[in-house]
């Protein structure tokens, strides 16, 4: 599995939501934004020799400005929602990938961070993914 590869297609299904996904540590964004870092840790090897790799915790954030706004809780909650047309869960797991064979997001939670000296309301997406090895 190509995690570049992975990391640009989880980026391009936050796109569909609206969101400005920058690259990896652009230090200049608007919200609201996404970001894709990389897992902390890649399972290899989980089927037959190189047949299947797994990671069982890739984090994926979605940023919003005014974190102690009311409007801003509420716009979190659309993302965290399981369906509907702001759902990261339904962006993700519905979205067409080449570089991985499946996707599920498994949990999601939120907390106040600074990105690039500014505070932002981010909800934190936990995803299974697993694909090809190569």
């Amino acid at each position: 599995m190509d995690l570049d590869k992975v990391a640009g297609e989880l980026g391009d299904a936050l796109k569909t939501l609206g969101l400005n996904v920058p690259e990896w540590g652009v230090q200049r964004v608007a919200p609201p934004f996404g970001l894709v870092p990389l897992p902390e840790r890649v399972d290899f090897d989980n089927t037959y020799q190189r047949g299947r790799d797994v990671v069982p915790d890739w984090p994926l954030l979605v940023l919003l400005a005014n974190p102690t706004k009311p409007e801003t809780r509420r716009a979190i909650a659309e993302y965290a929602a399981g369906s509907g047309p702001k759902s990261v869960k339904a962006a993700v797991e519905e979205h067409t990938y080449t570089a991985l064979t499946a996707v599920r997001v498994v949990w999601a939670e939120f907390d106040v961070v600074s990105y690039a000296g500014v505070d932002y309301l981010a909800g934190m997406f936990h995803l299974e993914i697993s694909g090809e090895g190569e």
